[in-house]
C-alpha cells in the first residue's frame, strides 16, 4: 500500500510542484526501478535481493512474535483458571468452617475480579482492533 502527497503552489510567474509517496513495501515500485537501472543496473538485482532477505526477517520474527503471544495467552487463560478455582475453593472452606459471609465475599471478589479483568482486556483489544 502507498500514500501518495501532492503539494502545488503557483502564482503569476511560477508554478511549483512537489510529489512524495511512501510505500510499506520492502522493493521500490517499478517505475524507481527502471531510473536506478538506468544510471546503475548493478544495484538493481542488489535491491531485489536485500529486498527478499528483508522479507524472510520479517516472516521469522513475525512468527516468533505470534508464538510469543500464543503462550502468553494461553498462560493467562490457565492462571485466570486457576486464580478463580483457588478463590470459590478458598471461599468455600472459610464458609463451610464457621464464617458464611467472608467466604461469599472472598469467592464473590475472586469471580468478580477476574470478570473486570477479561472485560477490560476485550475492550482494549477491541480498541486496539478499530485503530
Amino acid at each position: 500500500m502507498s500514500k501518495q502527497t501532492q503539494v502545488r503552489a503557483s502564482n503569476k510567474d511560477h508554478n511549483l510542484a512537489i510529489q512524495q509517496v511512501e510505500t510499506e513495501s520492502p522493493l521500490l515500485p517499478v517505475s524507481q526501478l527502471e531510473h536506478l537501472h538506468a544510471f546503475r543496473p548493478d544495484l538493481v538485482d542488489w535491491v531485489v535481493k536485500e529486498a527478499q532477505s528483508e522479507a524472510e526477517y520479517r516472516r521469522r520474527e513475525g512468527h516468533i512474535v505470534n508464538m510469543y503471544v500464543f503462550v502468553q495467552r494461553i498462560l493467562g487463560q490457565l492462571l485466570a483458571f486457576s486464580l478463580g478455582v483457588i478463590g470459590i475453593v478458598g471461599g468455600g472452606y472459610i464458609a463451610l468452617h464457621g464464617q458464611p459471609w467472608a467466604g461469599g465475599t472472598i469467592a464473590t471478589a475472586i469471580i468478580t475480579g477476574l470478570a473486570v479483568a477479561f472485560l477490560r482486556g476485550k475492550s482494549k483489544n477491541s480498541d486496539i482492533s478499530s485503530q
